[in-house]
């Protein structure tokens, strides 16, 4: 019985062997590209340290020449070899130059936005003025019979039929004080 039972089991066991020995065989494989991926990885992370150990230095050489600039101080003979932080050590002084810049441009621009508001201002009034004098000499007889805004005539320019439906003084008040302010024009005249 032994015989038989051996006989059925034997090759049940060999094919467990061999799964177990791929199972180690893979596994094993696995291991060493993990390890190689590690080993390549940590090298690539030691080359970056390695470039920002030598970064450090140029770092705190910027921080110093900043600090001289800021107090007006001449550079150390050191730092100011490096064109690099020489350049970027000019930097606030160069800031301070455009602030003050910016402020006088922005009242050159005040200024002349000013004087073509002025201007358009001033030809809009001559060329109103020369519409009306070219009227009153073409057309002397000829008056306007209803006023630009007719709310605020008053009982005598207005037409009969206004008075007869039975507007009243009252009511021109009223609607002056619901006039909008959209249509209160105000034209200046500079002195220059």
């Amino acid at each position: 019985m032994n015989h038989t039972l051996l006989g059925v089991v034997a090759p049940w066991g060999q094919a467990a062997a061999i799964i177990l020995a791929c199972y180690l065989f893979i596994s094993m494989l696995l291991n060493l590209v993990l390890a190689a991926a590690l080993m390549f990885g940590f090298s690539w992370v030691r080359e970056k340290a390695e470039l920002i150990k030598r970064i450090r230095p140029l770092v705190n050489q910027l921080n110093e020449a900043l600090t001289a600039s800021q107090r007006g101080e001449t550079l150390p003979q050191g730092i100011a070899d490096n064109k690099i932080i020489s350049v970027v050590s000019r930097v606030p002084g160069m800031v301070d130059g455009l602030s003050a810049r910016a402020g006088t441009i922005e009242e050159k621009v005040e200024q002349g936005s000013n004087r073509v508001a002025n201007v358009a201002i001033e030809v809009r009034a001559r060329s109103e003025m020369v519409k009306a004098m070219a009227r009153a000499f073409f057309l002397p007889g000829r008056r306007r019979k209803s006023p630009i805004f007719p709310e605020y005539a008053t009982l005598v320019e207005r037409a009969p039929s206004e008075v007869a439906e039975g507007r009243d003084a009252g009511d021109v008040e009223r609607r002056e004080e619901e006039r909008p302010l959209e249509q209160e024009i105000v034209i200046t005249q500079s002195a220059r």
